[in-house]
Order: structure tokens, then C-alpha cells, then sequence
């Protein structure tokens, strides 16, 4: 399950696939203590385990393209495998042996938990920071459990193979948690990955402002509740003024910039609530929720006001950007066509008065918008109302 994301080049994935076949490797070692020589199937299988367990850590940090602490982790894990060594080959001390790779275990995986604490605010989907920290903390309280059981004497150390009461409940405990750890980290991948696509179709992503799918969806359900409720919506489609000019003197790349840095100013300059998305190509629309014509009026004059303030540079060059407005507000029985039509006759209205303007339409319906597959009566502006700079 992990492989089609290593293949994929996700990050932190080829240190989880290398953590789970070490952890299979560890589990494996001990299996075969019929026909291997003791010291050597204790010795692979308690160092494979620290090498999975700093995969672990690792894997996470680079998941969160964070630091990933290679040379820290190897030197731990070196320095455990050594202690383990010298305890089964120098001074075969099996107590010793356990004190050393619980602590060890336990350390890492504290470590990791910390690393997901600290990263919990990218992670949106519920359940998953806790589903990662229980994991976690769970294998690293089973360990620190571990060292005080044996390092107190609670328990004498005998081996695995011969297994005493708290020997069972320990191997019990273990083949719930180290699988479960694994599992973790795979929903962590797929959670995030689930995540970013689902932010792909939300957001533009050139401009960063919701994308047009997101947008029209939003419009829709808005005017579902300003039906149910009789609340107030104004909409607000904007263009850029003479973008293709932009495009042809400084070249595409810098009309890209013009639109990221538009997308920005316009944010920057709205309300926290309102919703600013992309319709296509250098329009884009402004949703601002429970607002009456006057103070939607005020809110897209500060708008065009913030972008004539903002300059922007390209290719060394100041270049004055400046925008055009259509805004319309809700009425009872619009759709999403009737309102933006309305919105686009402004937009037009204020485009053939000089730009740099809104244009306000005041009452009537609208036709669907162009290409957009749907007829209605034609547009109606019976007054309009302009601000300019």
C-alpha cells in the first residue's frame, strides 16, 4: 500500500516502505530463532527495528518537508545498535538488552509525535492527528512501560521465546501497535494527498482565489439561502483593464505575475468573509455576503482604490494596473446566470464610461452568460450608479 506513493515520489513515503520491510525484517528475525544461531537473529532483529524506528521519524519530518535529521537519527540508531551489541556479545545482559531498545523506541517515537503536534494545523481531516498521535504515544507508553517493568525488577527479563505474564501482554500490545503505526502513517499520506487534490479543484492555481467550479458553487448555494432566509448578497465581477496590453508589451509570464499580484490585492483589500474566485482569463468575481447595495458599492470602490495604490513591477518597470467593476445585488428569484448577467451588463457599462470604475445595476433580469448554456430575457439596466477614482 505504500509503494504506489513511494513510486509516485512522495515525500517521506520511500522511508516508510524502508521502516515497514525493517519492521517486517525485525518481526522475521525472531521467527527463525529455530534455525539461527541466537546471536545473530537477536542482533538483526533488534537492529532493524532502530533502523525503522529513525525511518519513522525521518519519514515524517521529510513528509512535512521539514529538516529530516538524518545524521541525528543515524547516530542514535548507531549508537543503540552498538549498546545492543555489546550487551549479547561482551556482557550478555538480556535486562540490559530490553532497557536500551525500549528507551531507544520510546525516544523516537516521542520525538515523531512531536514532530505531528507540532504540523496538526495542516492536517484538516478530523480524526487523523489523533489517530497518529494514539498510535505514536501508544508504542512509546508500551515501551516505557517495558523499561519499568524490567528495570525495577518488577519483572525478571527472560526472552521473548519463552514468554512470562508480562511478556505475553507485552508481544499482545505490540502486534496491535506497530502494524497500527504503519497504518498511520499511510492514512497520514493518503489524508494529505486526499487533501491537496481536493484543494486543486477548490483553488485557481495561478491566482490562489477559488477556482471557477468553487465559485459558481458557492454563488448557488448562497442564493438558496438568501431565498430561504431573504438575506442580501451583492456580486461583483471584475476585469482587468487592458490586460492584453500587459501580455503583448512585458509577455505571458508577466501577465501570470499581473494576475497573481491582482488575486492578491483584491484579497488584501475585502472583508474576511467575503469570496473572491476566478470565472477565467483576467475575471474574476467577488461574493459579498450580507451586504446592501451601498456598502457593496463602498466595498468594491476600495477595491479598485487598493489596486491603482498597489503598483505593480515588471521587468524593473512600475506598471499601473486598474480595474472595472459590474455589481449586482441579490433579488428575489435570481439564479446564478440572472445575477451575473446583470453583474457582466454593468461590468460593460463601466468599461465604456473609461474603466477604472463600478458600475452598480440597480433592478432587472438578466440572461444567462455567455457560454454558459442558458437562455433567459434579455439584460434590463434601468439605472446605474458609477464611482471613479
Amino acid at each position: 500500500m505504500l509503494l504506489p506513493f513511494h513510486a509516485r515520489g512522495v515525500e517521506g513515503a520511500p522511508a516508510f516502505t524502508a521502516a515497514n520491510a525493517l519492521a517486517v525484517l525485525s518481526l522475521l528475525a525472531y521467527a527463525s530463532a529455530e534455525i539461527v544461531p541466537p546471536a545473530a537473529y537477536v542482533m538483526v532483529s533488534n537492529a532493524a527495528w532502530a533502523s525503522a524506528a529513525a525511518l519513522v521519524y525521518i519519514g515524517v519530518r521529510q513528509f512535512f518537508k521539514l529538516s529530516p535529521h538524518v545524521l541525528r537519527s543515524a547516530v542514535l540508531c548507531t549508537l543503540c545498535s552498538i549498546a545492543l551489541a555489546l550487551m549479547l556479545y561482551r556482557y550478555d545482559s538480556l535486562l540490559g538488552r530490553f532497557v536500551v531498545f525500549s528507551a531507544y523506541t520510546c525516544l523516537m517515537m516521542s520525538a515523531t509525535a512531536v514532530v505531528i503536534f507540532q504540523q496538526r494545523k495542516r492536517i484538516q481531516t478530523n480524526g487523523v492527528v489523533l489517530y497518529l498521535m494514539l498510535a505514536l504515544l501508544g508504542l512509546a507508553s508500551l515501551h516505557a512501560l517495558r523499561v519499568v517493568v524490567y528495570g525495577t525488577g518488577l519483572e525478571p527479563a527472560v526472552s521473548l521465546l519463552q514468554p512470562s505474564r508480562w511478556g505475553l501482554f507485552f508481544i499482545v500490545c505490540g502486534s496491535v501497535t506497530v502494524p497500527g503505526l504503519f497504518l498511520a502513517l499511510l492514512l497520514l499520506i493518503q489524508t494529505l494527498q486526499a487533501e491537496k487534490m481536493q484543494a486543486a479543484l477548490t483553488f485557481d492555481s495561478l491566482t490562489q482565489a477559488y477556482s471557477r467550479r468553487s465559485i459558481l458553487d458557492e454563488l448557488e448555494h448562497e442564493l438558496q439561502r438568501c431565498q430561504r432566509t431573504g438575506g442580501k448578497l451583492a456580486v461583483l465581477v471584475l476585469d482587468i483593464d487592458h490586460f492584453k496590453s500587459i501580455n503583448d508589451r512585458y509577455g505571458h509570464a508577466a501577465g501570470d505575475t499581473a494576475l497573481r499580484h491582482f488575486s492578491r490585492v483584491v484579497q488584501n483589500a475585502v472583508r474576511a468573509s467575503d469570496r473572491f474566485g476566478r470565472l477565467g482569463g483576467e475575471e474574476f468575481v467577488l461574493l459579498m455576503y450580507d451586504c446592501d447595495p451601498a456598502l457593496a458599492l463602498v466595498q468594491a470602490q476600495r477595491v479598485c482604490d487598493a489596486l491603482r495604490d498597489t503598483p505593480l513591477y515588471l521587468q524593473g518597470l512600475e506598471v499601473r494596473m486598474t480595474t472595472s467593476g459590474g455589481l449586482a445585488s441579490y433579488q428575489p428569484g435570481d439564479t446564478a446566470d440572472v445575477i451575473l448577467a446583470r453583474a457582466d451588463v454593468a461590468l460593460y457599462q463601466a468599461k465604456a464610461l473609461g474603466r477604472d470604475r463600478v458600475e452598480m445595476a440597480r433592478s432587472g433580469r438578466g440572461a444567462a452568460r455567455p457560454g454558459d448554456g442558458h437562455a433567459a430575457a434579455p439584460v434590463a439596466l434601468e439605472e446605474t450608479a458609477g464611482t471613479t477614482a
